[in-house]
């Protein structure tokens, strides 16, 4: 049984009892949140209700519900369900019948894979659920057939892969993935072409798919506390106003760690033989060195005419960032004597020092 549930008691001071007959006009809130409940039934929560048809919000967070009533089905004009910083491990299959239900928040539970009607996605109208700091391994399916869906908070969970299906999520703005272990970005992210908000902070990222130049809308990109050391070059399309890379070993270490593998002397063969277009066949020479040979990647430097085939040096060049940023960006070089002697110079103008404080906002977020 919950505990005491507040009377009706205190209410006369907010409303003329001479008006009581109209109460359920306007009263379409049930709030039973932050009174330290471990169970709730149907009678309970409608206590003070005449109507449950006219309620619009129900607030149970901040308690410590195991479970929620099936009969929450009953509520048919619910468009709120807050349940937060509770106990819960299941939903009730019923709560899919809660078909005006626009806003679930999930937050702070004990929620797993588990713990999701099979028929979840029949939740049509939802816009906005909060699912952060549960318990689930894999990414919901269900969420894929959501397709009104605006905002998801999957934060602070145990998520490792992504299922590559975000394309079906094209109404979704805020995409909250941060604090879990996510390993890889699928291309279909690029996809979601009314993103706006995009958190990828505290996982396990290297790299992200050259499609996140698709993001259009996209304004606030949050990477920080990953394991990047380069970004795609196609990143510079984007129109952000918020760029956080922080705790990167991009950012760590920028070219203190560059290093550079002097070349075998087989590949400095083939460079001379690359670079001197001198002829060759396979009746001159092996096949596997014609692969080889044919495996040749020029230089970015656009002013050197070279070639490199295993050993490069990596530099860091500084891209100017849609006039608001200078962004690092990696570069595959012949030889460091390739790197041009403004490369680390974050700006040439005399608006240095301000070019100085926006390089930082990326770096530092």
């Amino acid at each position: 049984m919950a505990t005491a549930l507040p009377s009706q008691e205190g209410y006369e001071d907010d409303y003329d009892l001479d008006d009581v007959d109209d109460f359920d006009d306007f009263s379409d809130t049930i709030d039973y949140s932050h009174l330290n409940l471990n169970a709730i039934d149907y009678n309970e929560l409608t206590a003070t209700v005449e109507n449950p048809h006219h309620i619009k919000n129900i607030q149970l967070n901040s308690n410590s519900l195991l479970t929620l009533t099936p009969e929450i089905d009953k509520f048919q004009s619910l468009i709120t369900l807050e349940l937060s910083n509770n106990q819960l491990v299941q939903l009730p299959h019923e709560i899919i019948y809660l078909k005006n239900l626009k806003n679930l928040y999930l937050k702070n539970n004990s929620l797993d894979d588990l713990s999701l009607p099979k028929d979840f996605d029949q939740l049509k109208q939802l816009e906005v659920i909060n699912l952060g700091g549960n318990r689930f391994k894999q990414f919901p399916y269900q969420i894929f057939r959501m397709v009104n869906l605006k905002e998801l908070y999957m934060g602070s969970n145990r998520i490792t892969i992504l299922p590559d299906l975000f394309q079906t999520l094209t109404k979704m703005e805020v995409l909250y993935l941060g604090g879990n272990q996510i390993g890889n970005i699928p291309d279909s992210i690029g996809y979601m072409d009314s993103l706006i908000v995009l958190n990828l902070c505290d996982n396990r990222l290297r790299t992200l798919p050259r499609s996140i130049s698709r993001l259009n809308r996209l304004k606030s990109l949050s990477l920080h506390n990953n394991q990047f050391c380069a970004l795609p070059p196609d990143i510079i399309r984007l129109d952000l106003q918020e760029l956080s890379l922080r705790n990167n070993p991009l950012v760590v270490r920028f070219v203190r760690d560059l290093t550079y593998d002097v070349p075998t002397l087989k590949e400095l063969a083939a460079r001379t033989i690359k670079l001197h277009r001198v002829d060759y066949d396979d009746k001159s020479i092996p096949k596997c060195l014609i692969e080889y040979l044919n495996s040749a990647k020029s230089c970015l430097n656009p002013k050197c005419k070279g070639v490199y085939f295993e050993s490069c040096h990596k530099n860091i060049k500084f891209v100017d960032f849609c006039g608001k940023f200078y962004l690092p960006l990696l570069q595959f070089l012949c030889s460091p004597a390739c790197t041009p002697t403004s490369t680390c110079s974050m700006t040439t103008t005399n608006h240095s020092d301000d070019m100085n404080s926006k390089f930082k906002k990326v770096l530092l977020g």
